[in-house]
C-alpha cells in the first residue's frame, strides 16, 4: 500500500505542469496585495478602537468638570452621542462624506453609500469599505462629544439629542467631504493648492468647537453663573482626579487619532511616517501643557491642575492638523502656540460671558484654528509639508487655503448649530428648568436619583 501510494505522488508530480513565469508573477503579487490588506486594515482596527476608547476620555473629563449632582446626566449625554452617532453615520453621514462626488472636481456632498449600500459589491472589486466606515465612524462620534461639556449642566437630553443627531448626519460629514474625500471644493486634483488636515484640527475639533461655543451661547450660563452675588466656587470641577484620569484618557487615544490618519502600516515608508506623527503628537501635547501650566501660574501664583490639563489638550488638537508635514522641533513650537490660544480663548469666553464648563470653545475650536493655520506656516517638503516660513512651493496658496478652510468650517458648523439651537430654546426643548438645575438634573430626572453610592457630603468631604 506505501508503495502504491508512494507510486501515484510521484506520477502526478511528473505530470503536473509547472507554472509560468507571468503565472508565478500573478501569484506573488495576489499574495502580496493580501498581505498589505490584511496589514492596513489591522493598522487601522486597532486605532480606531483607541479613537473610541476616547469616549471614555471625554466622559471622565466631563464628569470631573460639572457639579456632583448632574454626574449621571453627563454621563448620559456622552453614552447617547455614540448610539445617535453610530446610526446617523451608518445610515446617511458616510454617504454624504465619502459617497460618490455629485460633481467634479469640486463636490458639495457625497450620493451614495447610505445605509451601507455597495459595500458588498465594493468588496468583490477589493475596496474595503467596512473598515473606512469603522474609522471614520469614530472621528465622527467624537465631533458630537467636544458639544456636550460645554452645554452641560442646563440642557435637556431632548434638544442636545435632536442636534447630535443633526450634526452627526449632515453637518459634519459635509465637512468631512469638501476635505478628506479628496473630491470635494476645498481638496481635489484641479485646485493649486488643496486644504490640509492630517487628522482633523478643523476637520473634527475646530467643527465640534464652534459648534460647542454657538450652543452654550443660545443655551445661556448656568444658573448663578457670572453672577455677582453667587459664590463662584461652586462651579469649579467636583473631582479633580477623574478629570486628569480622562486627559491621560483622551492623550493615550490620541495615538489613535493621529498615528491612525496614516491610514497603512504595509511598507517602511508606512512604518517612519506614522512613528513621525506620535512623535510630533507627544511633542505637540508637551509643550502645550507646559506653556499653559507655566503661564497660568504667572498670572495666578496658583498651581492649576485644570489649566494643565487643558494645555495637554490644546497641544494635541493644534499639531493634529500637522503632524504628519512637521519635524519634531516644529512640533514643540506648533504645541505651545496651541496652549497660547487656549488661554486666549479661555478669556475670550469669560469676557462675553459664554459659560463653557469643560472650556471645549478654548480647547477645540481656537487650538483647532491655529492646528488648520500651523500648516501653512511650517513644514517643509522634505517631510511632505509646504509652509511658508519654508518656502515651498505655493506656499502662499497653501497657507490661502488653510485659512478659508477654517473660515468655511467656522460658517458652516456655527451657522447651522445656529439654526437648530434657538428653535429648540424657543420651543423649550433646550434648557431646563431653573429649579431642575437647583436641585441638579441627576435627582430630577434620572434613577437611581445619585451617581455615587455614598451621601453627597460624605462625598465631597472625601
Amino acid at each position: 500500500l506505501f508503495w502504491r501510494t508512494w507510486g501515484a505522488v510521484i506520477g502526478s508530480m511528473a505530470d503536473a505542469v509547472p507554472p509560468t513565469l507571468p503565472e508565478l508573477a500573478a501569484q506573488v503579487a495576489q499574495m502580496k496585495a493580501d498581505y498589505d490588506e490584511a496589514l492596513d486594515t489591522c493598522w487601522i482596527l486597532v486605532c480606531a478602537a483607541l479613537v473610541f476608547f476616547m469616549h471614555a476620555g471625554f466622559t471622565m473629563l466631563e464628569t470631573g468638570c460639572v457639579q456632583l449632582k448632574n454626574t449621571q446626566n453627563i454621563l448620559c449625554k456622552n453614552g447617547l452621542v455614540v448610539v445617535i452617532a453610530t446610526i446617523c453615520w451608518y445610515l446617511v453621514g458616510y454617504g454624504l462624506a465619502y459617497g460618490e462626488p455629485n460633481t467634479e472636481g469640486g463636490s458639495f456632498c457625497g450620493t451614495s453609500h447610505f445605509a451601507g449600500g455597495g459595500f458588498l459589491e465594493e468588496q468583490a472589486n477589493g475596496v474595503n469599505r467596512w473598515r473606512d466606515w469603522f474609522f471614520q465612524w469614530a472621528f465622527c462620534a467624537t465631533c458630537g462629544t467636544i458639544v456636550s461639556g460645554a452645554m452641560a449642566e442646563r440642557t435637556a437630553l431632548t434638544g442636545f439629542a435632536v442636534y447630535v443627531a443633526a450634526m452627526t448626519t449632515f453637518v459634519y460629514p459635509i465637512v468631512v467631504h469638501w476635505t478628506w474625500s479628496g473630491a470635494g471644493w476645498l481638496n481635489n486634483d484641479t485646485r493649486t493648492a488643496s486644504y490640509k488636515d492630517f487628522a482633523g484640527s478643523g476637520i473634527v475639533h475646530m467643527c465640534g468647537g464652534i459648534s460647542a461655543l454657538v450652543g452654550a451661547a443660545v443655551v445661556g450660563p448656568r444658573q448663578g453663573r457670572f453672577a455677582a452675588d453667587v459664590d463662584q466656587d461652586k462651579f469649579v470641577p467636583h473631582n479633580v482626579p477623574i478629570l486628569v484620569l480622562g486627559t491621560f484618557i483622551l492623550f493615550f487615544g490620541w495615538f489613535g487619532f493621529n498615528p491612525g490618519s496614516s491610514l497603512a502600516m504595509k511598507s517602511q515608508a508606512d512604518a517612519f511616517s506614522a512613528s513621525m506623527v506620535a512623535m510630533n503628537t507627544t511633542a505637540g501635547g508637551a509643550m502645550g501643557g507646559l506653556v499653559t501650566y507655566m503661564l497660568d501660574f504667572v498670572m495666578t501664583k496658583k498651581h492649576s491642575v485644570g489649566a494643565l490639563c487643558n494645555g495637554i489638550l490644546a497641544g494635541l488638537v493644534g499639531i493634529t492638523a500637522a503632524c504628519g508635514s512637521v519635524e519634531p522641533g516644529e512640533a514643540f513650537v506648533i504645541g505651545g502656540v496651541g496652549g497660547l490660544f487656549y488661554l486666549a480663548g479661555s478669556a475670550l469666553a469669560r469676557a462675553i460671558k459664554v459659560d463653557d464648563p469643560i472650556e471645549a470653545f478654548a480647547v477645540h475650536g481656537c487650538a483647532g484654528f491655529w492646528g488648520v493655520l500651523a500648516v501653512g506656516l511650517f513644514g517643509s517638503e522634505e517631510v511632505g509639508g509646504n509652509g511658508i516660513f519654508h518656502g515651498g512651493e505655493n506656499s502662499g496658496a497653501q497657507l490661502g487655503v488653510q485659512l478659508l478652510g477654517a473660515l468655511m468650517i467656522t460658517l458652516w458648523s456655527g451657522g447651522f448649530a445656529a439654526l437648530f439651537f434657538v428653535p429648540l430654546k424657543a420651543a423649550g426643548l433646550l434648557r431646563v428648568s431653573e429649579e431642575m438645575q437647583t436641585m441638579g438634573l441627576d435627582e430630577a430626572k434620572h434613577s437611581p436619583r445619585r451617581a455615587y453610592s455614598m451621601e453627597e457630603g460624605q462625598q465631597l468631604k472625601g
